[in-house]
């Protein structure tokens, strides 16, 4: 079967997008392979493909625990085996899912960069007959990278226990220095093959506008451009106010944040999916795996922290190709509060040490104890009794989990979970007996496979949306089965899960020195996202640079572009300089500008950037 063929039967297009067929070739003939595509550029598809085509089980590296369950639930909606292997599955489920793997039921496992220290894992991994290994998000091996996680220094070890194995390396963003760390850290060879494509996508518009009141620039931006949108903020109790805000003022909009629940995200991001919601607030937790062609915009309400973040996140828009705006709001305090938020990111040790015997004490963990062992953690009294805010807790979690001393899984990751206890000749009574349990149940099992064996991961909402019933009906349906021990419902968990992936050592362990020089890499890539805001240059030129690629031409179509060029924008700027304290009409203006689009542009373009507002009369002035 070639390529072209899988693409056609499992994702259904005719042809593949540049470079993804010499990707595809050149790990189908055994070659370690880095690929370095744009955000939009479809990595997933060139090691999904091969992944068809070779014999044996994909291993696929992801940083995410959400990020995994969206890509295996594509793959399993495409009739496609796949599992992702995580902390929230219980160990008892793990062991299931790992004989299962030995056993060859899946093509393809994903699995944290965590799993990797695991023995047992490894030893399965051995005898599974692996035949391709897939780093998806490679950047984070790299200490140069804004997304750094220690335990994919693992996977050299795992090469060396997969021998002979393929590796196919995959991210968007990568400067050269990373590139060069991946492939080093990879065992690449110099027999491996290198694959980028540009990061330069000519249908996007880049901009930065200053402006002291975001609120009112946001709600002039989202009247003026159509079509769908995503707005990101910094925190989750800003995604509900600007969304109000947007709301109030005739907009559809609403908010989304790590915080709720699995039932609360699907509804949301269903409901933005096919367009019952235009615009999306969120926090960047929305960025992961969402994956709408017509994406029409994308502001940054706040400064991201790197131009990496925000290269991946403003590359949601725009990707059917089609003409797209993204748009960055900066004013000077900025600078100052994500300086702040940096230095609350990498706190001190001993504040980490406290957080850590907090919470070993809390959940009664003694020294040489709770290995492999998974709590739900309440944050919020674990910051009460350490005297700390719940943002340094979830801060030093950051750090354990990258010291390698415990996973953290979201409760939003972690969905509800349920088995049938029952045979069929059970539920044959059951249907006998009440009348309503029979489409109730047979929906479900329609919709889940391996009910009878094993508690399998379920979706109130999807079975609601199946049966037209509402989502609390379908919750007090499976509470009463469960009473009634016909099935096992484990209710969507409402706090964090903490898994200790190495027991509770005397002394916690903490490399100061490397987290100084990450400190210091953060605030670099920090003054880098500055400058792209400060100063003035081609938007897209400037973030192609940063990636490596130095002779890119300015674009031509971002802000800074647009104020170069000898248009109406100079002259209506010429204007105001010769009538500074003037108040004048549209109609006058178009008069300087011309009264045509172009004119409107220039227009439009200098109310953007606030150089002109207007007075309570609807006439125009110069602010400069």
């Amino acid at each position: 079967m070639e390529p072209v063929e899988v693409l056609k039967q499992y994702w259904g297009y005719s042809s593949f997008r540049p470079l993804q067929l010499n990707i595809i070739q050149s790990i189908l003939e055994g070659n370690d392979t880095l690929a370095i595509l744009p955000t939009g550029g479809g990595k997933s598809i060139c090691f999904q493909v091969p992944g068809m085509l070779t014999k044996g089980i994909t291993v696929v590296v992801s940083p995410l625990i959400s990020l995994m369950n969206d890509q295996v639930d594509n793959l399993k909606k495409r009739g496609i085996n796949a599992i992702a292997l995580h902390s929230g599955l219980g160990a008892s489920q793990t062991e299931i899912e790992l004989k299962n793997i030995q056993n060859q039921m899946y093509r393809f496992v994903y699995v944290s960069p965590e799993r990797l220290k695991s023995n047992r894992f490894r030893a399965v991994l051995e005898d599974s007959g692996i035949g391709m290994l897939a780093i998806d998000e490679a950047h984070c091996i790299s200490e140069w990278g804004y997304d750094f996680r220690p335990d994919y220094k693992l996977i050299a070890e795992l090469r060396n226990v997969l021998k002979k194995v393929p590796c196919i390396a995959l991210t968007a963003s990568a400067n050269p220095a990373v590139q060069k760390d991946i492939m080093e850290s990879l065992n690449m060879g110099v027999k491996a093959k290198f694959f980028r494509d540009t990061v330069v996508r000519p249908n996007l518009i880049y901009e930065v506008y200053e402006d002291e009141n975001k609120n009112q620039r946001i709600l002039r931006l989202t009247k003026a451009i159509a079509g769908t949108g995503i707005v990101f903020v910094r925190n989750r109790k800003a995604t509900a106010s600007l969304a109000a805000l947007i709301n109030r003022n005739g907009d559809s909009a609403d908010y989304y944040h790590a915080g709720m629940t699995y039932n609360e995200r699907l509804e949301k991001q269903e409901a933005w999916q096919q367009g019952k919601t235009r615009i999306m607030v969120c926090t960047k937790a929305f960025g992961m795996g969402i994956d709408k062609s017509n994406v029409r915009f994308v502001i940054h309400y706040e400064l991201p922290e790197s131009l990496e973040a925000y290269y991946q996140e403003a590359g949601r828009a725009g990707r059917d190709g089609k003409e797209s705006r993204c748009i960055l709001l900066y004013c000077k305090p900025d600078a100052e509060k994500a300086s702040m938020l940096l230095a609350n990111k990498f706190i001190k040790r001993e504040t980490v040490e406290m957080v850590y015997q907090a919470m070993c004490n809390q959940l009664q963990i003694a020294i040489g104890a709770g290995f492999e062992q998974s709590f739900e953690v309440d944050v919020p009294s674990l910051a009460e009794k350490a005297s700390l805010t719940q943002a340094e807790i979830y801060a030093s979690f950051d750090i354990l989990v990258k010291e390698g001393l415990i996973e953290l899984t979201d409760a939003f990751t972690n969905p509800s979970k349920l088995q049938v206890l029952v045979n069929e000749r059970a539920l044959l009574e059951l249907y006998k007996k009440n009348q309503t349990a029979e489409p109730f149940l047979k929906t479900i099992l329609r919709m889940y496979g391996g009910l009878f064996d094993n508690p399998v991961p379920i979706s109130e909402f999807e079975i609601a949306k199946n049966l037209k019933i509402s989502v609390d009906r379908v919750r007090e349906g499976l509470q009463r089965l469960d009473r009634l021990n016909y099935v096992n419902y484990l209710p969507q968990n409402s706090k964090p899960c903490i898994v200790f992936t190495m027991a509770r050592p005397a002394n916690m362990p903490y490399n100061e020195k490397r987290w100084k020089f990450l400190q210091q890499m953060a605030e670099e890539r920090l003054h880098f996202m500055l400058d792209y805001c400060t100063k003035e240059q081609c938007r897209q030129k400037a973030i192609a640079v940063y990636f490596g690629e130095l002779n890119t031409k300015s674009c031509g179509k971002c802000d800074f572009c647009k104020s170069q060029l000898n248009d109406p924008v100079q002259l209506l700027k010429q204007f105001f300089t010769q009538n500074p304290n003037g108040s004048f009409t549209l109609e006058t203006l178009l008069d300087v500008a011309g009264d045509n689009n172009t004119g409107k542009d220039a227009i439009r373009f200098l109310l953007d950037k606030n150089h002109i507002v207007t007075t309570n009369q609807k006439d125009y002035q110069w602010k400069g």
